[in-house]
């Protein structure tokens, strides 16, 4: 298959280094990231300034910008061939929750799935640091995408499932790798989206004459719920979660249709 490589923490991080490596050896991978960090940046994309972007090595790019513009420069940019399936990752720190609203490497992927792209977003629990582990999570998840193979390829040439089921949109999946050796993982789960929800507040505020100047703090509240990727992961399991961009309240929606009358 022909990959692209995207993340939020910078093109010279560990976890897309190690990505690289893994999938290189038996994958047509190319490289479009951030030439710096954006880790927060959610779907951010810019859309009335230029665009810096540079060759860093063979397939390799560095952008000045967010990473949803380097999935869209990838896929709509005479830089790289189009490509069968977008990796963006690996995130130093989790993505799991409330995260996935704000995380620039879920993102990554998210951009690339709703331009109709095969999209794995995949993070590892260390809290924005270098993992000892990147490289056995990238192995995991080179596992699992030659097990997905058939279902992107299928997608990708319009054709049926194994089931002979249409694919009417393409796999998106959220994936969080504890920070943790092998023998200490307990194994995978499929899970849904759980909560894990930022109470902020602000500290050593310097006050101007007009201005205020302010540093966020606060901590994180996770909620306990069998099968969500928040708790599977504080249980150290490997947490898949297959996503859509569905935004809808179905809940409310069946409830309110009678108001159309």
């Amino acid at each position: 298959m022909k990959i692209l490589l995207t993340n939020d923490d910078g093109i010279h991080a560990g976890g897309i280094k190690a990505l690289y490596d893994a999938f290189s050896t038996t994958h047509d991978v190319y490289i479009i990231a951030p030439e710096s960090e954006k880790s927060a940046c959610s779907n951010a994309i810019t859309v009335h300034s230029q665009i810096t972007i540079k060759r860093v090595a063979e397939n390799q790019y560095s952008v000045a910008g967010y990473p949803a513009d380097c999935i869209i420069i990838g896929l709509s940019g005479d830089f790289i061939p189009d490509v069968d399936l977008i990796i963006s990752g690996i995130n130093h720190g989790p993505n799991v929750g409330d995260d996935l609203i704000f995380s620039g490497t879920v993102a990554g992927a998210r951009t690339a799935y709703i331009f109709g792209k095969a999209a794995i977003a995949i993070s590892i629990n260390s809290y924005h640091r270098e993992s000892k582990f990147f490289k056995d999570a990238s192995e995991f998840l080179l596992g699992f995408v030659d097990n997905i193979s058939n279902d992107i390829m299928n997608h990708v040439n319009g054709t049926l499932n194994d089931e002979g089921r249409s694919l009417p949109s393409p796999p998106f999946y959220n994936i969080n790798y504890p920070d943790l050796s092998h023998d200490q993982i307990k194994g995978k789960k499929y899970t849904r989206v759980g909560r894990r929800m930022y109470r902020d507040s602000f500290k050593n505020m310097i006050f101007k004459s007009n201005e205020a100047i302010v540093q966020m703090g606060g901590y994180i509240e996770s909620v306990i719920c069998e099968g969500s990727d928040v708790t599977e992961l504080e249980r150290d399991y490997i947490s898949i979660s297959p996503l859509m961009t569905d935004c809808t309240d179905n809940d409310v929606l069946n409830h309110i249709k009678g108001y159309n009358k």
